[in-house]
């Protein structure tokens, strides 16, 4: 008799059955949510490390492209004249940048002349912003010159301006940069030292900027100002 009430208590009872299901649904839940918290924090550290490094290495190769700018001259005819006007190739705007470089992402600094494009478009599916680049072999002053609308005067400061036929994304564009939340180029003026720097939106014609500032927007927001080279002011 005795063995048997022994047999008996060792056994478990439903409620403790069901306490302990209890708890291990509870334990296995707080598990599940823990992985997968920690599984969605290194995919939007892996996501932000490639965003990262996207947009420094766009950096970097817009440095390498700057700092190969080459001094030229575009060779035009403006609308409703027959004579050759000639000016500073260079073309700054807030979205877009063309100019001469000796060195370009195929060829790298030892690349024959390029002309290089620069320009911000809507990202795929209007998702963001891209940078692309086009790269063109530079067949003279002539081929600058078929870029050029025109020119434009502001009375306001009076400086002249190029009109530049727009940058077009083409098949063999490269995309610099990706979905990013803003991009945009601003030119360094030269003066006095003792004045502030003033940066332009827009570049007018006649000489090069001391600097370019870009500034992109993603998950990372860099601003870097490139200086051109010295040799390029008296």
């Amino acid at each position: 008799m005795k063995k048997h009430q022994s047999a008996r208590r060792r056994g478990v009872t439903l409620l403790e059955l069901l306490v302990a299901m209890t708890l291990f649904s509870l334990l296995s839940g707080a598990l599940f949510w823990s992985l997968r918290l920690g599984l969605s924090t290194l995919s939007k550290t892996r996501d932000f490390t490639v965003s990262a490094r996207r947009t420094w290495g766009a950096q970097r190769a817009l440095e390498s492209m700057l700092a190969g700018l080459t001094p030229t001259s575009a060779e035009f005819t403006l609308p409703g004249t027959t004579g050759l006007d000639y000016a500073p190739f260079f073309q700054g705007e807030g979205r877009a940048m063309r100019f001469l470089t000796a060195h370009s992402l195929s060829g790298g600094a030892r690349s024959s002349p390029r002309l290089v494009e620069l320009a911000v478009i809507p990202g795929e599916n209007q998702q963001g912003l891209r940078l692309i680049v086009n790269e063109f072999p530079y067949l003279g002053p002539a081929s600058l010159g078929v870029l050029v609308m025109g020119r434009t005067n502001d009375p306001l400061t009076s400086s002249t301006f190029l009109d530049f036929r727009p940058v077009q994304a083409g098949p063999n564009s490269f995309v610099l940069a990706d979905k990013l939340t803003e991009c945009q180029f601003l030119y360094l003026d030269r003066g006095p030292a003792i004045t502030p720097d003033l940066w332009r939106s827009r570049w007018p014609t006649g000489y090069l900027p001391r600097a370019v500032r870009i500034e992109m927007g993603g998950q990372r927001r860099v601003t870097a100002s490139i200086h051109v080279s010295q040799l390029l002011h008296p």
